[in-house]
């Protein structure tokens, strides 16, 4: 069975409490006859959670019947914790319905337990890890703006919707900064629409050094960028706006034609509210007005 999806060894997040059952598919996918997938077994969703926020997996088998978890809340956990990862979901016999709906909610499959060999289980895992992979290739290349490598439009209102549900259900903050380029039109003018580019590259470098990698950045078109960032507080905006001044200080002093320059605005997310990301977006562009009008007058 030829199954190899790269030269490395695939790393699955078991999450399962029957430590008689673990212990056997940990034997099961050891290697032998089949591929081998190191597993990491923990036997709690809040111990699965935090293996998933310190250490990188390529697919996670998750039974939904948890000491500190039941049903199909604990695939909505791990799901909106991990989205990007394909979820095995294991289950007995009796709860096959379940499993069916948490593949219809995003689930790459689902076993039953006992009634799976070894060479299965493995092509199970396999092909969960290269269904998820195509998806996200097929994500990328309807989602991502092919001059920045940033979310465009499309995919930043479809991802951005999906975060704000996420933290209102988990009582999350988040601010969304609107900010365009400025002078874009004058560099396209002075040093051709090539370098035009080049600064609008830059300035999305610029966006991925200052926010985190769990944030969504994008480029909605032209000169314009946005940024919803996730579980920020209140007195971090600030911070987070000084660091991209400083960083945006760092790139110019390596440019000797023309100087970045950024207007920004922002809004912020109440968990309380209704979840609206067009609203948010008005918001930040209507300060981001405020900031550009303030800035011109003398």
């Amino acid at each position: 069975m030829d199954l190899n999806l790269s030269d490395s060894t695939p790393r699955a997040l078991l999450v399962e409490d029957n430590l008689e059952y673990a212990e056997m598919l940990r034997l099961l996918l050891a290697g032998g006859a089949t591929p081998a997938i190191r597993l990491t077994h923990v036997p709690l969703l809040g111990d699965a959670l935090h293996s998933l926020s310190e250490e990188a997996f390529d697919v996670i088998l998750l039974d939904l019947s948890l000491p500190d978890s039941q049903g199909f809340n604990t695939f909505t956990q791990v799901y909106n914790h991990a989205p990007h990862l394909p979820i095995v979901v294991m289950t007995a016999l009796k709860d096959e319905n379940l499993a069916l709906c948490a593949v219809r909610e995003g689930a790459q499959d689902y076993i039953v337990k006992g009634e799976m060999e070894a060479a299965q289980l493995v092509r199970a895992i396999y092909f969960a890890i290269e269904r998820q992979r195509t998806a996200e290739q097929m994500r990328k290349l309807t989602l991502v703006d092919e001059l920045t490598g940033l979310l465009n439009r499309r995919g930043f209102f479809s991802l951005g919707k999906q975060h704000i549900k996420i933290a209102q259900r988990a009582n999350r903050q988040l601010v969304l900064f609107y900010t365009d380029l400025d002078g874009l039109k004058s560099i396209n003018d002075q040093f051709g629409h090539f370098e035009g580019d080049q600064a609008l590259r830059q300035i999305a470098s610029i966006l991925k050094d200052t926010f985190r990698s769990s944030d969504l950045i994008a480029r909605l078109g032209g000169d314009e960028f946005t940024v919803l960032a996730i579980d920020a507080i209140r007195d971090s905006v600030e911070s987070m706006l000084s660091r991209l001044e400083r960083n945006l200080g760092d790139a110019n002093l390596k440019n000797s034609q023309y100087q970045l320059s950024l207007s920004t605005g922002f809004a912020r997310f109440d968990p309380q509210g209704a979840p609206d990301l067009e609203k948010m977006l008005m918001e930040a562009d209507g300060a981001l007005y405020t900031y550009k009008r303030d800035k011109s007058d003398p």
